[in-house]
């Protein structure tokens, strides 16, 4: 009759059940208690699963998101990583702030997200790389290629990042913005 009446019970739950209902009355409460017991695990159980994913939701939420839309433009129209995205972007970004005013490159910071993130996901070039070396355009350039080629990318990936940037920079932040990232650039 219980396993009849309470699909929902697990086999040796029935088992137990059908054990103590077989034998004596004090077999009974035996049962009955190991049953209370039983369930009393399984909401402990319970609650220290919801308390663990709870905590896990939190942690989360407090984790900064580093996948920006800049990020994911560059990952589905060039097949890049995340990564590589977060890298390449700061690269580019870090080339520009070298040839601009840092007023001109604070705005241009508040106004993409996720730009400290970018900037820290960059490679460190040093030497004459990192300060435009041969200077200008073939500086900036020379930054660029050794930053790539630091995150496993062609030199000639600069090439296909740069328009991609520029134009999400063009779309959130206006024509003026990225016209000013184009030119520190292309000094």
């Amino acid at each position: 009759m219980i396993k009849k009446h309470c699909k929902y019970i697990s086999p040796l739950l029935i088992s137990l059940l059908t054990a103590g209902c077989a034998g004596s009355p004090e077999s009974g409460q035996s049962v009955i208690g190991k049953v209370d017991s039983g369930l009393a695990t399984i909401g402990q159980t319970a609650q220290t699963g919801r308390q663990t994913i709870e905590a896990g939701i939190a942690i989360a939420g407090s984790v900064p998101a580093t996948q920006t839309a800049l990020t994911e433009a560059l990952v589905g129209q060039l097949g890049v990583t995340q990564q590589q995205a977060m890298g390449g972007a700061g690269a580019i970004f870090q080339a520009a702030k070298t040839n601009m005013t840092q007023q001109a490159f604070a705005g241009l910071s508040q106004s993409i997200p996720g730009m400290s993130e970018m900037l820290a996901a960059a490679p460190q070039v040093g030497g004459a790389a990192m300060l435009g070396g041969a200077g200008g355009t073939i500086g900036t350039m020379q930054s660029l290629y050794s930053s790539f080629r630091q995150l496993n990318l062609s030199p000639g990936m600069v090439n296909q990042f740069i328009p991609v940037v520029v134009d999400y920079v063009s779309s959130t932040s206006g024509q003026a913005t990225s016209n000013l990232l184009r030119s520190a650039l292309m000094p």
